[in-house]
């Protein structure tokens, strides 16, 4: 299965350089390439040139020259990478790695966990990485990650109750629970070098 790969507005750091598609996700290589809006800058930073650029072209401050390039009103009811995403999704795409669209502005954030929950209620699955973070929306689905030594996983429920939530290999472990979407329980597990 091919990926659709979008890129946000937000810069990456260099471990994206030479390898922008994490290891985890490496099984599914990238089918389409799509830059939202200031995404164009941070894709071409990494040499990277997209198969459509998209965006009412705000935060990059110009349009950029070429055939495959989709100019939205500023006035809009979805973001950029909003648009980007129904996109892939319209073209058959279930797989998404959309980089530089976690952190900066909490609005945007928060907009692309919904643009997650989207993707996933219309069959598809989407990771979403920055810097610093990175999450995707399960729905009826597993999700295994690798081992590392440190660093932390949070469990939450997105629009309602999720059901049957098992969590193993982790510090705190779970199962068969129930979630709810104001529950907090799942914050901060921490790996502890096991899948």
């Amino acid at each position: 299965m091919k990926t659709c790969v979008i890129f946000g507005a937000l810069p990456l750091n260099e471990k994206y350089k030479n390898r922008f598609i994490p290891p985890m996700s490496t099984v599914n290589p990238p089918g389409l390439i799509i830059a939202a809006d200031r995404g164009y800058k941070t894709a071409k930073a990494l040499d990277i040139e997209p198969d459509i650029t998209v965006g009412d072209f705000d935060s990059l401050g110009t349009v950029p020259e070429g055939e495959n390039v989709i100019k939205l009103p500023v006035r809009k009811d979805e973001t950029d990478v909003g648009y980007a995403a129904r996109l892939g999704l319209e073209r058959g795409y279930k797989c998404f790695e959309i980089y530089g669209a976690v952190g900066g502005m909490l609005d945007h954030t928060v907009a692309n966990i919904a643009i997650a929950q989207y993707i996933a209620e219309n069959g598809g699955r989407a990771w979403f990485f920055g810097d610093e973070f990175s999450f995707t929306v399960i729905r009826n689905d597993t999700q295994l990650l690798p081992p590392q030594d440190s660093g932390r996983v949070a469990v939450f429920a997105v629009g309602g109750t999720a059901k049957g939530v098992t969590i193993r290999r982790l510090s705190y472990e779970a199962e068969n629970i129930e979630i709810k979407c104001s529950d907090h329980i799942g914050v901060s597990n921490e790996f502890i070098g096991r899948t």
